[in-house]
């Protein structure tokens, strides 16, 4: 197929429907990106009040008004975003900013409510703060780093160790969430909130409620560099070429660089999101990239920040629970003993070790719970350190019985 033959073309039917705008300089400051993630969502809104625009080449297009919202438009807008040699870039206004982000929020809380009521055992409490984490990290993903971003990030990350959840219950939450809907499943909050647990709870000595608030922020950043990698790329439906894979790798470098830049020009971020950006495919014994760092920094001025040590094994752990066009999603049973398989050569032992650990308690509390509710045909309200197992589990056969 020739690169001709490859680009986008506008049709001319779309362009009588369609109002098109000169992609100047100015212009374009008017505009922001879209994170493609969200289409999903898009696709269960009932009605949106604002505009979908798409940019292609140096043409803006009005595809979407707030009277014609479509999945076949989007999904239109979606292969559109997806030709190799197009420049094409879904985006919307960006004083319209607020009114997307708004029946992103909506629909996400529908969705929410409908895994609580497809799986008893999940906590009210773990979802409600992984939404917050959420809309967090997909503002970060695509919508460009602000102040307002920033403030967004260090909010949730607060909130985050303000929560005091459960451990094991946070775990055995988002491991199981995505089997309910994974189109709800958010990689960067994934990663924020177990990263947070294993500096809060794994660590020989644990970190501080301020230092863990860094390390979920961290998690909520270390991804921010694939807002530089061409969507045709970063959303391909199958295994990436080996150039296609170059290309993904330079993420790491586009996320301490962006990152780098926000904090230049006087963002709230922290340094350290920017060094774990750049950091966290490296791997304990020097085999990943971009620098083949190996070892702990505190020994070793070419080791690895404890931060990213951290992200990192966060980061395969969600990444194994997903499910991708080139590989079936994970149990959280399969995919931690996967990573035990690589333990040795790609994570810390004094972190990894405990987290495994608890995985697999996590696991065991789980099918406890799914036990639990098989035997009693009730639902399990919990849980928390102030509400454990065994009394919701009394407060179901108090309720059975004043049925009965």
């Amino acid at each position: 197929m020739s690169e001709k033959a490859k680009k986008f073309v506008i049709k001319e039917a779309t362009r009588k429907r369609c109002k098109i705008i000169k992609a100047d300089e100015k212009t374009l400051k008017r505009f922001m990106p879209v994170c493609l993630e969200l289409f999903p969502y898009l696709k269960e809104a009932e009605r949106i009040d604002f505009s979908l625009f798409f940019r292609n080449g140096d043409e803006i297009i009005e595809f979407i008004k707030p009277n014609e919202l479509s999945c076949e438009l989007l999904e239109q807008m979606w292969a559109a975003s997806l030709k190799p040699a197009a420049l094409v870039e879904i985006c919307l206004l960006r004083s319209e900013y607020k009114k997307f982000e708004a029946i992103i929020n909506s629909v996400r809380s529908k969705k929410i409510k409908a895994v609580l009521e497809k799986d008893r055992t999940l906590d009210p409490q773990v979802t409600e703060v992984y939404s917050t984490l959420s809309s967090a990290s997909q503002m970060i993903v695509r919508g460009g780093i602000t102040n307002h971003v920033a403030n967004q990030a260090i909010a949730a990350a607060a909130s985050l160790m303000s929560s005091q959840i459960d451990s094991e219950v946070a775990v055995g939450t988002l491991s199981r969430m995505i089997n309910c809907d994974s189109t709800l499943y958010d990689h960067s909050a994934s990663v924020a909130m177990l990263a947070a647990i294993i500096a809060s709870s794994f660590l020989p000595q644990p970190l501080h409620k301020q230092e863990c608030e860094v390390v979920a922020q961290c998690g909520l950043y270390h991804d921010a560099g694939k807002s530089c990698i061409a969507n045709h790329i970063l959303n391909k439906p199958g295994i990436f070429t080996p150039e296609e894979f170059e290309v993904m790798k330079t993420h790491t470098q586009h996320g301490f660089d962006e990152l780098t830049k926000a904090i230049g020009r006087g963002a709230p971020i922290h340094e350290l999101s920017a060094r774990v950006a750049l950091e966290h495919h490296e791997r304990f014994t020097g085999k990943g990239y971009p620098h083949g760092r190996k070892g702990r920094l505190e020994e070793d001025e070419n080791g690895i920040h404890l931060y990213t040590r951290i992200v990192s094994i966060a980061d395969v752990y969600s990444a194994l629970l997903m499910k991708r066009v080139y590989k079936d999603a994970l149990t959280s049973d399969e995919a931690i003993k996967l990573m035990k398989k690589v333990a040795d050569n790609d994570f810390d032992p004094i972190i990894f070790d405990p987290f495994y650990d608890h995985v697999m308690s996590s696991i065991a509390l789980y099918e406890k719970k799914e036990a639990a509710l098989e035997e009693n045909f009730g639902s399990v309200r919990m849980i928390g350190k102030t509400d454990s197992f065994s009394k919701a589990l009394r407060e179901v056969k108090q309720d059975k019985n004043k049925v009965s």
